[in-house]
């Protein structure tokens, strides 16, 4: 009777560490998942509010040539929990209805991708602490911000960015990317043209 019981403590013991073999390595796994999934998201959270800041600072500028010079400078300061060495490229384009680089097309246009940046779109790229422009041309005699035309221009700020993961887990690397778009605020009347035009 007493070696019946012995027996079958020994057994539960055995079968306790059996299934403490198994869930262990899952609970790590599921431990570390909880991680990336939170620093994956804190770099989103980063990217989308360096985005939103860009496009904000630089649609405030429509009579400046360096609104879009100023607006990757207000991404670069932006993204403080993502280091901006983590940044691939930022993109300050004209935007469609869509929220899509135009290229110099109509705003109508119905080409939607991110995959070229060439006119009235500017290409930045990390350089130390900053960004600095790398390709692509958007002169601000292009925009239109004339107040109460619903023509007026928009424009977008597209940031991507590269989130290493820490544990390798699920790999070394992962591609993140937002865009924000707002449209030029509108010229002032005070600051028309003499001829009532308000483009320069």
């Amino acid at each position: 009777m007493f070696g019946q019981k012995l027996m079958r403590r020994r057994c539960d013991r055995g079968s306790v560490a059996v299934e403490a073999a198994i869930v262990f390595p899952l609970l790590i796994l599921i431990l570390f998942g909880v991680i990336e999934f939170a620093m994956v998201l804190r770099d989103h959270v980063a990217l989308t509010s360096a985005a939103r800041s860009g496009a904000r600072v630089a649609s405030a500028e429509p009579r400046l040539s360096t609104f879009a010079i100023d607006g990757a400078a207000a991404v670069a300061r932006a993204g403080t929990t993502m280091p901006l060495s983590d940044v691939t490229e930022v993109w300050v384009f004209e935007s469609n209805e869509s929220g899509y680089p135009t290229n110099g097309a109509s705003i109508t246009s119905t080409t939607e991708t991110f995959t070229s940046c060439t006119t009235r779109c500017i290409v930045f790229t990390p350089s130390g602490s900053s960004l600095v422009q790398t390709s692509g041309a958007w002169s601000h005699e292009d925009v239109n911000a004339c107040p109460g035309d619903e023509a007026m221009t928009s424009i977008g700020v597209l940031v991507r960015a590269q989130h290493s993961f820490v544990t390798g887990i699920f790999g070394a690397t992962m591609d993140l990317s937002d865009h924000a778009v707002l449209r030029f605020e509108p010229i002032p009347a005070s600051q028309l043209l003499e001829s009532g035009q308000c483009k320069p």
